[in-house]
This record gives structure tokens, C-alpha cells and sequence, in this order.
């Protein structure tokens, strides 16, 4: 099923309009069910048959007329005051893994529309309203699909599994015209891809002793490379 055979509520014409043509439902399966890594091979790597599974991402209805798209490093876990709505997200990302139909697809878009802003990293790291964007002109994954073991980083060999197999994949669906990284370790591990595609990146800096000031020229930076990729 394609993305223009989504149900066609107002709100999804758009996405059918706008978003780049792609069986959605599939793509989002393929990374949910994805065993590339196990935890026998990949000691970090958090997974079972509940509520640690691989994260797709997200895919704003309008992205397409701005193509940005942020990449974070790898799902967290224990995040205070979240679980409850995690839970909710979890069992819309299994519904979607057994059943990968449009309904599911658009059942999961929408707890994420009001999932991803209650997130730490939205508020912190997301400059939208500095691009003049709102949350559905952009996507967002991670360089890592699935959580780890403490939020630890993620091991080399999960980290090239999941580029290799799941991000070079979405640069090529997804033809973003800037991606910006969401910290330094998101930037170190898949600046080689996006300069390989000839895509203009930019990382937000999250490290903790940066000062105010430093944080906010880092921002003016990325808000500047992003607008300049947009004109």
C-alpha cells in the first residue's frame, strides 16, 4: 500500500500530498521487526518483546516542503514523567510490526504528533520556531534505532549495523535538503554519509559544560546553515 492510499482525512490528504511517495507502513515494519543485532553480538544493545523495540522515527505531514531532517543518537530509556505515554507509543509501534497497513501507519503518526513535543530533546533542541517551521515540516531518527543498556552509547558494531542498514536507507527515501544532528556522537558517527551524499549538516551541541552563551551561538550557527539549505 502507498502513501496515497492512506485514509483521507483532511489532515492525511496533506500528508499524501506532501510526503515523499514510499509504502510508509512497510518501511516502519521493516525497522520495528529489524534482528540485525542481537544482544548475544551487540553487549549493549537493549531488546526485548515489550517495551525496548527498534524506533523508526517520526515523518512530519509537510516535510516535504521543507526536507529537514534531525537525527538524535539512539531512543532513551527511563525518562521521567513519560512512561506511561512510552507505553501507549510502544504498543502503537507492535500494532504496526504485526498489521503494516495505512491505518496503523496514521494511529501511530498521531500519538506521535503529541508525543514527540512532551520530549526533553523537542524542547531543548528542536530551533523550529527560529527556521519558521512547526514539528510536521520535519523527521527525525537516530543514527541508532534501538535503546541501550543505561543509555549507554551504542556499540560500534550496532552503530554500523543501524547506518548501513536503516540510515543510509532513509538519506536515500528521504532526500533531505540539511540534516542536523542532535549532539556531538550523532554527528561523529554519520557526518561521513550525509558529506558522502553531499547533504549540509550541522550539529546541535549538547555538552553539559558548555557555557549559556556557547549554547546559544551554537544554535544561531545551526539555525543559520539550516536557513541557508532552505532558501
Amino acid at each position: 500500500m502507498t502513501v496515497a492510499e492512506l485514509p483521507s482525512t483532511r489532515h492525511h490528504q496533506e500528508k499524501e500530498m506532501t510526503i515523499l511517495q514510499c509504502n510508509w507502513p512497510a518501511e516502519f515494519a521493516k525497522v520495528i521487526s529489524c534482528m540485525t543485532c542481537t544482544t548475544t553480538d551487540c553487549c549493549k544493545l537493549l531488546r526485548d518483546q515489550h517495551e525496548n523495540v527498534p524506533q523508526p522515527g517520526y515523518i512530519g505531514a509537510r516535510y516535504a516542503t521543507s526536507k529537514v531532517l534531525l537525527v538524535g543518537q539512539n531512543p532513551g530509556v527511563d525518562t521521567i514523567g513519560l512512561a506511561a505515554r512510552d507505553r501507549v507509543y510502544t504498543a502503537a509501534l507492535w500494532q504496526l510490526a504485526e498489521n503494516p497497513s495505512a491505518a496503523a501507519y496514521v494511529s501511530l503518526c498521531t500519538i506521535m504528533e503529541d508525543f514527540v513535543p512532551s520530549w526533553p530533546v523537542h524542547g531543548s533542541y528542536f530551533p523550529l520556531r527560529e527556521w519558521g517551521i512547526t514539528l510536521q515540516d520535519i523527521a527525525y531518527c537516530n543514527a541508532v534505532r534501538c535503546r541501550s543498556i543505561r543509555n549507554s552509547p551504542p556499540s560500534t558494531r550496532q552503530t554500523n549495523n543501524c547506518i548501513s542498514t536503516h540510515f543510509r536507507r532513509w538519506l536515500d527515501i528521504l532526500k533531505p535538503r540539511a540534516v542536523v544532528f542532535i549532539g556531538k556522537w550523532a554527528s561523529d558517527q554519520c557526518r561521513t554519509v550525509t558529506d558522502e551524499l553531499s547533504i549540509p549538516s550541522a550539529f546541535m551541541n549538547r555538552q553539559r559544560s558548555l557555557s549559556g552563551f556557547e549554547r546559544y551561538r551554537n544554535r544561531q550557527e545551526v539555525v543559520a546553515r539550516v536557513k541557508k539549505a532552505l532558501a
